[in-house]
């Protein structure tokens, strides 16, 4: 009792006690000083005509996300010179797409993912093969990725691989005899390639290696129900929220200027062909600022759009996004999770949009371990997790009215599916859960907000019709002063080769663009500016393999 009587005393005080007295009454500010050195703007400020804060800049990156953070580190390690700002409304980076619950966390290789490798059938309606060129597309870029991330580490620009980045075999599921013949074909198609020579394939008659593979997949599953898999050991899972945080820190000790809580309001062209970006902030003064920049890159997620149109180029000109949006299921008991450490993918539903193709990943989110399972979606009007309500409505333009149209009009499976999504219970979700983890137990499973998505709107080349594309696209002005990022996914596993294409883009007509060029080169060793960004289309296996091994031992992802 009387430890305890000391213990209060040492934590509360009466007003009695010397801390709570006051020497004289109380009459000016809080602040110790007397007098305020200069006037105060006052509450009205922002109507007094004050002008707002100017100030020159080389490069405006707008965003602070994994595209901004991967292209600012990028120019500035190339032109330590250079000013370089980077704007972004939140109160940290790597919040909103990058953020590790707002992502797939999927290092995009295309080891498992069915949406990249679409079906050729036969006359009679059976299937035939399925096409590669994406698929390889993809694990290009991200070897890509894998290069550069090793170059930084090396370097010191990045913390332990650990914090960010981990292997977990990619495993391609096939429920079913349609889904079972799928997964063969794909096996049989890209085995031969290199890139895919570590492919594995388990037979639905290999029950015992399913069974070691994935057990949470194949414990309590019906056993005349067939399954089949694919296996690639090099796969990976991405914190890319940790990631793109280290990034920009490393961005700022190379000279580079971050500014938080700072929402860009406009980007319009000045006289002198330079960029004028306006800024908003609450602060003491007006808050008002406008930066001149040489070039600005917007890597604003969802609302690049936006602020492309308000840039007023031409090439935006028909482009508009659908925003998705949905829930993540999570399961944080250790005891499952400890039985399921790779990421696996399935084919959706028969007819079903691309973007349906369930999947369930081992995550490693913050140092924290757990599976996630989805994404179910949902509808929404906002382009970002914390944008407006009124985000689609503001983007509609006449130039881009048909095209949207048209797009949504092709696509009604896509909404189909959401509607269903958004009225589906809880019973309805552990349903799909149980598709691909018969016993999950609906008392390991919670639901959490993903993020939003916003996928490109445009007329198809071919057709001059609105279609919805799925993927990244890199939209800039003909001199190459302006350019932002449409689309999602895969971009933050492609972010690296993205970069390069902005680059080639926006400076490959420059003088210091050859200056670049050997250290590009020293950053992702296969880089050459005489092919698209990421290709690798003539590099043989010792080269792939060798890859694979020097940066899984750098990032340690070697496969256990």
């Amino acid at each position: 009792m009387a430890g305890e009587r000391k213990l209060e005393k040492r934590l509360s005080a009466t007003m009695e006690d010397s801390v709570n007295q006051l020497d004289k009454p109380f009459t000016g500010s809080s602040m110790r000083v007397a007098k305020h050195s200069t006037a105060a703007p006052g509450c009205f400020s922002c109507f007094s005509g004050m002008a707002p804060k100017q100030r020159e800049v080389d490069i405006v990156l707008i965003g602070a996300g994994i595209m901004s953070a991967t292209v600012g580190l990028m120019l500035k390690d190339l032109e330590p010179g250079w000013k370089m700002i980077m704007f972004e409304r939140l109160h940290a980076a790597g919040e909103e797409s990058s953020n590790g619950f707002n992502n797939a966390g999927t290092g995009h290789s295309g080891f498992m993912e069915p949406n990249y490798t679409k079906e050729v059938l036969n006359p009679d309606g059976s299937l035939k093969t399925v096409t590669t060129e994406k698929v390889e597309h993809i694990c290009e870029q991200f070897l890509s990725s894998r290069q550069y991330w090793d170059y930084l580490v090396k370097k010191g620009l990045l913390p332990n691989p650990d914090d960010f980045i981990h292997q977990t075999n990619h495993i391609a599921l096939g429920v079913g005899k349609d889904q079972v013949e799928f997964i063969k074909k794909r096996y049989e198609a890209m085995k031969g390639n290199p890139l895919f020579s570590t492919m594995e394939i388990c037979l639905p008659e290999e029950k015992a290696k399913a069974s070691q593979w994935a057990p949470l997949i194949c414990t309590g599953r019906d056993a005349n129900e067939p399954i089949c898999m694919t296996k690639v050991p090099y796969g990976t899972d991405v914190d890319f929220g940790t990631l793109c945080k280290a990034k920009i820190e490393s961005f700022q000790k190379l000279g580079g200027d971050l500014r938080l809580n700072t929402e860009v309001k406009d980007v319009k062209k000045d006289k002198d062909g330079k960029w004028l970006v306006t800024t908003k902030v609450s602060g003491a003064g007006s808050g008002w600022a406008v930066t001149k920049a040489k070039f600005v890159f917007v890597g604003a997620g969802g609302w690049a759009l936006l602020l492309l149109q308000k840039a007023g180029i031409p090439q935006v000109n028909g482009y508009m996004a659908l925003p998705v949006t949905g829930d993540w299921a999570v399961c944080q008991n250790p005891e499952v999770v400890a039985k399921h450490k790779v990421k696996v993918y399935a084919p959706g539903a028969p007819g079903a949009p691309p973007m349906s193709m369930p999947h369930l990943d081992y995550r490693t989110i913050g140092g924290k371990e757990m599976l996630l399972f989805g994404p179910f979606g949902s509808i929404t009007l906002k382009f970002l997790r914390y944008g407006s309500n009124v985000d689609a409505l503001k983007a509609v333009k006449p130039h881009n009215l048909l095209a949207t149209i048209g797009a949504l009009s092709r696509n009604l499976s896509l909404a189909v599916m959401l509607m269903k999504d958004v009225f589906k219970s809880g019973a309805g979700k552990l349903h799909d859960i149980r598709h691909y983890y018969p016993e999950a137990d609906p008392d390991d499973w919670i639901f959490i907000p993903a993020g939003v998505r916003a996928q490109i709107i445009k007329k198809d080349p071919k057709t001059g019709k609105g279609m919805l594309q799925f993927g990244t696209e890199v939209v800039t002005n003909d001199e190459g002063s302006i350019v932002g990022l449409l689309g999602a996914s895969p971009g933050a596993s492609t972010s690296v080769s993205i970069a390069l294409d902005v680059i080639e883009k926006c400076f490959g007509n420059k003088p210091e663009f050859k200056r670049w060029i050997p250290k590009l080169k020293v950053m992702i060793p296969t880089y050459s500016p005489d092919g698209p960004a990421g290709d690798m289309s003539q590099v043989n296996a010792t080269v792939v393999n060798n890859l694979y091994a020097t940066t899984g031992a750098t990032l340690k992802i070697s496969p256990k």
